[in-house]
């Protein structure tokens, strides 16, 4: 039975015990209602200082193992750098920094006036790659604040359960400091705004769709100029082969008619006219197709040097708050110490 059982048959019994020496009830009856008072009474006292007991391990416990471990992990005291979260957000910051600086210098390197490849099933295939390394980017940027998060206000919610009352005041005192960690380190993580970060990687995911979809139409139109000019040589072959015929017809007999009724009765001419066509609509096709490069180039570097620089200025600015909230966190583990 537990502790809390316990008192509710203790009191049950008390109960029991005063309406029965208020009817004046049989002494036998009495006798055994006090008994089992009395050993419940003693029940409450060995499962008092059972739960005693087992908190003052427990705080023991987080005492002298937890709260150094949430120390070393907020900044920590050893040669395990990569094992802090100072350190992890504060180099975070320090590439972010460095990222932006880049894509900076790289916009005013790019030539604008040089001409642009046809694209290619390998730049198809890069593009695909870099949409979704980014998408991968911003769902593991997502579920990282969302754990680390989740992860101090578990641990916040568990120190409110374990503040008991003790006799010994430095065991108290040495409680309240690290319920003070806990308790800062949840509200600096809360007041940290992530959605300006968040929603820049997600709108450099739709940049690079976007540029994907363009290229996508590009190998769409390269195609069709492809066939219609294999259809316009197709064409030409067999008109070739029919003016051998047509002309090896009259070398034969040796007289054939005259220039201008040549011109009057070719049957050629229909044949001539659809190979025209056909030559216009492949210029047609190829001139489509390189303003289409050229769309797809323009679009291209205008969407990167646009949507980098935005997200690594967000990014950059975000983990720099991340870095002085976490400094304040560390300030707070310092009287712990």
């Amino acid at each position: 039975m537990s502790r809390e059982g316990v008192k509710i048959e203790h009191e049950k019994k008390l109960s029991a015990l005063q309406s029965q020496e208020y009817k004046g009830g049989d002494d036998s009856k009495l006798d055994k209602t006090k008994t089992s008072i009395t050993r419940l009474q003693s029940l409450i006292i060995v499962t008092s200082e059972a739960v005693f007991t087992t908190s003052s391990a427990i705080l023991r416990l987080r005492d002298t193992d937890l709260v150094p471990q949430l120390v070393e992990l907020c900044h920590g005291v050893s040669n395990h750098r990569k094992c802090r979260l100072m350190y992890m957000w504060k180099s975070m910051h320090e590439y972010h920094e460095i990222q932006n600086n880049i894509v900076q210098q790289v916009r005013g390197l790019i030539s604008q006036t040089e001409r642009g490849e046809s694209t290619s099933e390998v730049h198809r295939q890069v593009t695909r790659d870099l949409e979704s390394a980014v998408s991968l980017w911003h769902s593991s940027f997502c579920r990282i604040i969302k754990f680390q998060r989740e992860f101090i206000s578990s641990l916040h919610a568990w120190f409110k359960l374990s503040l008991v009352p003790l006799s010994n005041e430095d065991e108290k005192k040495q409680r309240s400091d690290s319920f003070a960690l806990c308790e800062e380190w949840k509200l600096s993580l809360e007041r940290v705004p992530d959605t300006v970060a968040s929603e820049a990687i997600k709108s450099f995911v739709n940049v690079v769709h976007v540029i994907s979809i363009k290229q996508g139409e590009e190998v769409k139109m390269k195609k069709r100029t492809e066939s219609a000019g294999k259809e316009l040589e197709k064409k030409a072959s067999s008109l070739r082969s029919i003016e051998r015929k047509y002309y090896q017809a009259y070398s034969t007999v040796g007289i054939g008619p005259g220039p201008e009724a040549l011109d009057a009765r070719d049957p050629l001419s229909e044949k001539k006219s659809e190979l025209a066509a056909c030559q216009r609509q492949v210029e047609d096709e190829v001139m489509r197709h390189v303003k289409a490069v050229e769309v797809t180039r323009a679009m291209t570097l205008n969407n990167l040097q646009t949507g980098l620089p935005n997200v690594f200025q967000a990014l950059t600015s975000f983990s720099s708050l991340f870095t002085d909230s976490l400094h304040t966190v560390c300030s707070r583990s310092y009287s712990i110490n």
